[in-house]
């Protein structure tokens, strides 16, 4: 009798224990979240014939159009030639490093259409590029390029000036004609006027030749850098990207066109009012 109730008794605790494990089985999947989904970068950088470049999601090539002026919330790329470069409109930008969501925005086109931007250029894709990787637009009519993210020189073009240099934000770049090869003669209050450009090391687009950058040292120990041996100037007067307020100030400023050439200016005597500002004219020169 008592071998049979230790039976039911071992029976009892056994079904028990196997209820109980089912209900933590249960129980158990739901004590445990699952895990977060991550987003896709919208854009990212990308090895290419060109060096590293900036891509969609999906590694096709985006470009910037040397037309363009940066940060002016605008698109000069409309109707057929928004068909040639199709613009590229991620949505929400999400990025991974090295590139910095900062430097991402959004203008909304003439037409009402959003297009992404970097640094205030506005991107675009290229027809031609049939895939990934491709880098067909890069020098088209010398006013499209690729992006690179590094880039700290770059080219832009009007009408008038052709192709000069800028920065990376689009703010132009100036040569100086007193200026010998490689040696800088803006000093002192020059400089707070015409202040020096440095970058170190230059990434530019694939035409201008890398050596045709050169490092300058200044007579007070800061480097400057120089293009086809002229050191390169911001100008004080320019307040946004796009201002060329410097181009052929007192005949002795110009932009620095991608060329490397300077107009030759004869300056012939002049009588300089005694009210003249100075610095200005035959005052100086800067």
């Amino acid at each position: 009798m008592k071998k049979t109730t230790c039976f039911f008794l071992l029976l009892a605790v056994t079904a028990i224990l196997i209820i109980a494990g089912c209900a933590q089985q249960q129980v158990s999947p739901s004590s445990t979240p699952p895990a977060a989904v991550q987003s896709a970068d919208t854009v990212r950088v990308a090895s290419s014939t060109l060096g590293t470049i900036l891509v969609d999601a999906k590694g096709n090539t985006l470009y910037y159009f040397a037309n363009d002026i940066p940060g002016s919330g605008a698109s000069t790329c409309t109707a057929q030639c928004a068909v040639v470069w199709p613009v590229f409109s991620a949505g929400t930008i999400q990025v991974s490093s090295p590139l910095n969501a900062a430097d991402f925005g959004t203008i909304t086109r003439a037409d009402g259409t959003n297009q992404t931007t970097w640094k205030g250029w506005p991107l675009y894709y290229y027809a031609s590029d049939s895939a990934p990787g491709q880098v067909n637009g890069e020098n088209v009519q010398k006013i499209w390029f690729v992006v690179k993210p590094d880039e700290n020189v770059l080219i832009a073009h009007s009408a008038g000036l052709g192709q000069y240099l800028t920065d990376s934000s689009g703010k132009t770049l100036y040569t100086f004609t007193k200026d010998t090869n490689g040696t800088s003669a803006c000093t002192g209050a020059c400089l707070t006027k015409w202040p020096a450009f440095n970058a170190n090391p230059v990434s530019a687009p694939s035409v201008l030749s890398p050596a045709e950058f050169t490092a300058v040292t200044r007579a007070d120990g800061t480097n400057q850098t120089a293009y086809m041996g002229r050191p390169l100037y911001y100008f004080a007067g320019d307040a946004k990207p796009g201002d060329v307020n410097g181009e052929g100030f007192n005949s002795l400023w110009y932009v620095a066109n991608v060329s490397g050439m300077m107009p030759v200016v004869t300056v012939m005597p002049t009588t300089v009012s005694t009210t003249s500002s100075a610095g200005t004219g035959a005052m100086g020169g800067y």
